[in-house]
């Protein structure tokens, strides 16, 4: 009973080291580019900023395998009412993600922006896209039933960017507000021709999928925002993740999951829509 509890304590770190040991390399000399220096960078300042970029992602990673037993759960319900003009905002999480995991970032969202903020897991990340547009669709309908808002703001972290900006250029526009991504690679992903399932598949680079929605006609009701990472260790290269829609946000000495974890995403965010709700 005590090995099997040791196991199960030290797994996540391990995997964790595994996974920061794998992509960093990876990112680093396969797409060479990432993390490029600043112009008022030292060796120092390098040196510092990679140990911490490799330490905040091993700890982010920790906890992103330490809540994959808890991927079942579907949605977080909101902690609070929204405040007068304040929209509820739903969170959608990446691969391998559910609610659990982003429940830090939505105490965060929650205490800055005053307003009720929704978790919802997918059913099953592997499936099409579409089919994950669909769950979206319905789940929007239930928070605006919950709040009696007429409109939501979608912050999305990888895979789960993606399927919010594919439900509002997909004609679904009316509910949204604002879709705001984290780490997306709304360009493809060299890894993803590694992954197995249907979504994977259409997050390569290149893909029918991406093709067609990067080809759309650009959305002018809805705000389009992409925070992303020069040193993102899982969307490669890290350019992948600028979206071509709106604004761009380009940080530096963060990785793909500690992006969640970001005080400075955090802040981006909330001033994002609070400046929509002035």
């Amino acid at each position: 009973m005590g090995s099997v509890l040791l196991f199960f304590l030290l797994a996540p770190l391990l995997v964790a080291a595994v996974l920061v040991a794998i992509t960093f390399p990876l990112a680093r000399l396969v797409f060479p580019g990432g993390g490029s220096r600043g112009p008022h960078d030292t060796l120092a300042s390098r040196l510092t900023g990679s140990a911490l970029l490799w330490l905040m992602e091993w700890a982010a990673s920790v906890w992103v395998v330490a809540t994959v037993p808890f991927r079942m759960a579907r949605y977080l319900p909101a902690n609070r009412r929204p405040a007068q003009g304040r929209l509820p905002v739903i969170l959608l999480p990446g691969v391998l993600e559910n609610p659990l995991t982003l429940w830090p970032l939505r105490w965060r969202l929650a205490r800055g922006l005053a307003t009720p903020v929704f978790v919802l897991g997918h059913k099953n990340e592997f499936d099409r896209i579409e089919n994950l547009v669909l769950q979206l669709r319905q789940f929007i309908d239930f928070v605006l039933a919950e709040t009696g808002a007429e409109q939501v703001d979608i912050v999305g972290h990888s895979l789960g960017g993606m399927v919010g900006r594919s439900l509002v250029e997909a004609g679904n526009a009316d509910q949204v507000r604002t879709v705001i991504t984290l780490g997306s690679p709304h360009l493809g992903s060299a890894p993803a021709r590694a992954l197995p399932g249907k979504s994977m598949h259409q997050l390569r680079r290149g893909s029918a999928f991406l093709e067609k929605l990067n080809a759309g006609t650009l959305v002018k009701s809805v705000g389009l925002v992409g925070i992303c990472s020069t040193h993102d260790n899982f969307v490669m290269p890290w350019s992948c993740a600028l979206s071509p829609r709106g604004d761009n946000f380009i940080l530096r000495y963060r990785g793909h999951l500690s992006l969640l974890f970001s005080t400075e995403v955090v802040g981006i965010i909330v001033r994002q829509l609070r400046d929509q709700d002035d």
